[in-house]
Parts: structure tokens; C-alpha cells; sequence
């Protein structure tokens, strides 16, 4: 999806995650380019030719 919706989890790739002290972060990016960056408390999405974040909450 490329409007104001996150994409679909299933079309995402985990390319890294790692514990901090807030807890697990993961680095997804799906086929179109976009990445999406998630917390236990936020997704932020950073879309194909898009410098900063968009937080979804």
C-alpha cells in the first residue's frame, strides 16, 4: 500500500533487528522500496524517494 497506510506485513522483509533498553527494534523494507522501522510502541515509514520519517501510530 502507498497511501497514508502501512504496507502489508506479509510483503515486508526484516532486514535487522536488535535490542535496545526500550526494548526490540526492527528494520523492514518491502519490494517497492519503502522501509518501515517498528518499536513496541511506533511504526515509523519512510517511503520510496522519502527522506524522513512518517509515524503511524
Amino acid at each position: 500500500m502507498h497511501s497514508g497506510h502501512p504496507h502489508d506485513p506479509f510483503a515486508l522483509a526484516v532486514v535487522s533487528s536488535h535490542r535496545t533498553s526500550e526494548g526490540l527494534v526492527s528494520y523492514l523494507r518491502c519490494a517497492c522500496g519503502a522501509w518501515e522501522v517498528r518499536t513496541s510502541g511506533m511504526v515509523a515509514a519512510f517511503p520510496p524517494g522519502r527522506r524522513g520519517p512518517r509515524t503511524i501510530d
